[in-house]
């Protein structure tokens, strides 16, 4: 048989090379997943706002989203995704700065132990999935890091295992991504003091009071205009004392035959745009005799 669209189903390269050789249609939106960098704050090292903010100095997201996304993913801000009423578009982000990366690190104690020698100033363990792109971008920020002196293990584990994991706390480091975000309410189950381990997504303990005074605010406000004031609140907060490294938004992406119409992507991916969609008659052939 033959396939007529595929919705993200279909890795970066693959989408390149079709775009390269116009063999295909690709209609491309916005999503809503998000990939990031999460940091347990258990670890004593990691406790210190100053060695999350220069592990987020020291990561090239636009590397990796122009080199390993093939563009298809814009620079993630914050959870909450750009098509959400609650986005905080001007919330802190990080730049790629191996010199700021480096003075906070000295600022925090972790000295260069050798200067140009071999030596790190940091060690953490960064579990990741099997999946052959999430391996790659493990190599990519593990060679950050390098160049600011912290060395990463990188181990890879099967999905379930690293989930498991992962929802105990048991990590140091992680790359992972949520899926489908629409709803603000997000914030509460990953980022408030009472969603830790085992209860809910706060997975690397994070604990800020004022981030839980307006999380809990929000939740009860009466209207929306009240809500999006305090969810974006968090989200500067949050944006700062980097208990997430913020990586990326996916891009939506079909590949269809040429012919199709009526394709329309939304942040979500649904398929609700299927029953619009129209393949254009193909001409009879014909033939000389």
């Amino acid at each position: 048989g033959t396939v007529d669209l595929i919705v993200n189903d279909i890795n970066p390269d693959t989408v390149e090379q079709f775009r390269g050789d116009g063999s295909k249609q690709i209609i491309a939106a916005t999503g809503t997943d998000y990939a990031y960098v999460g940091l347990n704050l258990k670890d004593p090292a990691l406790s210190d706002v100053r060695v999350r903010q220069a592990i987020g100095y020291a990561i090239d997201r636009d590397a990796i989203v122009k080199y390993l996304r093939r563009g298809l993913a814009q620079q993630a801000v914050t959870l909450v995704p750009p098509s959400s009423w609650a986005f905080a578009a001007d919330a802190f982000q990080f730049s790629h700065d191996r010199a700021r990366a480096q003075a906070l690190l000295d600022e925090a104690g972790y000295r260069d132990p050798d200067g140009a020698g071999p030596l790190p100033r940091l060690r953490f363990t960064l579990k990741v999935s099997t999946n052959e792109f999430y391996r790659l971008q493990a190599a990519v920020i593990q060679q950050d890091l390098r160049q600011v002196g912290i060395e990463l293990d990188v181990r890879s584990y099967e999905f379930a295992t690293l989930s498991k994991d992962v929802a105990s706390g048991n990590f140091q480091m992680t790359t992972l991504q949520w899926v489908g975000i629409s709803d603000p309410d997000m914030l509460r189950r990953v980022f408030h003091s009472k969603q830790m381990p085992p209860v809910g997504f706060n997975r690397g303990s994070y604990r800020n009071a004022e981030v839980d005074r307006l999380i809990d605010e929000a939740t009860a406000a009466p209207d929306e205009a009240t809500r999006g004031h305090l969810y974006k609140q968090v989200q500067h907060i949050v944006a700062q004392e980097a208990p997430y490294i913020s990586l990326w938004y996916k891009t939506n992406v079909a590949v269809a035959r040429p012919g199709l119409s009526g394709i329309r992507l939304t942040p979500l991916a649904a398929f609700t745009f299927l029953k619009d969609v129209s393949r254009e008659p193909t001409p009879p052939r014909t033939s000389n005799r």
